[in-house]
C-alpha cells in the first residue's frame, strides 16, 4: 500500500522521496555549473562555428538594411520638407518674379470682370507692387485701366479694357 511508482521503478515512500530529492539536487547542480552561451565563446582559441558566422553575417545585413532604410526615409523627408533646398538661387528668384507678374495679371483679369459688369471701383483694385491707384481712361465707350508702375515687373505697360477679358502685358522691347 505504501508503494510509490516512479520512472526508475517501484519504491517505498522513504526511498522514493530520497530518489526525487537526489534528482532535483542533481538538476539544479547541472544548471548552475553549465556555462552561459556568451561565456562559451570567451575562449579565444576556439574558432567560431559556421552557425555563429552565419548569425553574425545575418546581423550585419539586418543592421545595414535598417540603417539604409532610415537614411532613405530621412533624405525623403528632407526633400519633401525643403523642395527648393537644392535649387539654384537665380532660378528661385526668377520663379518668384514670374509669380509676382502672374499675381498682378490675375488682379487685372478680375478688373475686366468688374468693368464688364459695370459696377464697382477699379482704382482700388491694385497689385502688390503698385505705387498708387490704377489709372482709368475713357475713350468713347472703351474704358482702359492701366497699372501705375509696370516697370516694377519689368514691363512697359499692363492694362485691360472693358472690351475683352485679356490682360495686356507689354514688354519694354515691344513698344
Amino acid at each position: 500500500m505504501c508503494t510509490v511508482f516512479l520512472d526508475q521503478g517501484e519504491f517505498c515512500e522513504k526511498c522514493a522521496e530520497a530518489i526525487q530529492s537526489e534528482a532535483f539536487v542533481s538538476k539544479q547542480s547541472d544548471s548552475l555549473n553549465r556555462p552561459e552561451p556568451e561565456k562559451l565563446r570567451s575562449e579565444p582559441d576556439q574558432p567560431p562555428t559556421p552557425q555563429e558566422k552565419r548569425k553574425d553575417k545575418d546581423r550585419v545585413y539586418i543592421w545595414l538594411g535598417i540603417g539604409t532604410s532610415a537614411a532613405m526615409m530621412c533624405a525623403s523627408m528632407a526633400i519633401y520638407a525643403f523642395p527648393n533646398l537644392l535649387e539654384d538661387p537665380a532660378v528661385l528668384a526668377a520663379r518668384a518674379e514670374e509669380q509676382r507678374v502672374e499675381d498682378c495679371r490675375l488682379v487685372f483679369e478680375e478688373i475686366t470682370y468688374v468693368l464688364q459688369a459695370g459696377s464697382g471701383s477699379v482704382e482700388s483694385m491694385t497689385c502688390a507692387s503698385s505705387a498708387g491707384p490704377n489709372q482709368v481712361r475713357r475713350i468713347g465707350n472703351v474704358v482702359r485701366v492701366d497699372h501705375p508702375n509696370p516697370s516694377a515687373y519689368g514691363l512697359s505697360e499692363i492694362y485691360v479694357t472693358n472690351q475683352s477679358h485679356q490682360v495686356f502685358l507689354v514688354d519694354g522691347e515691344s513698344s
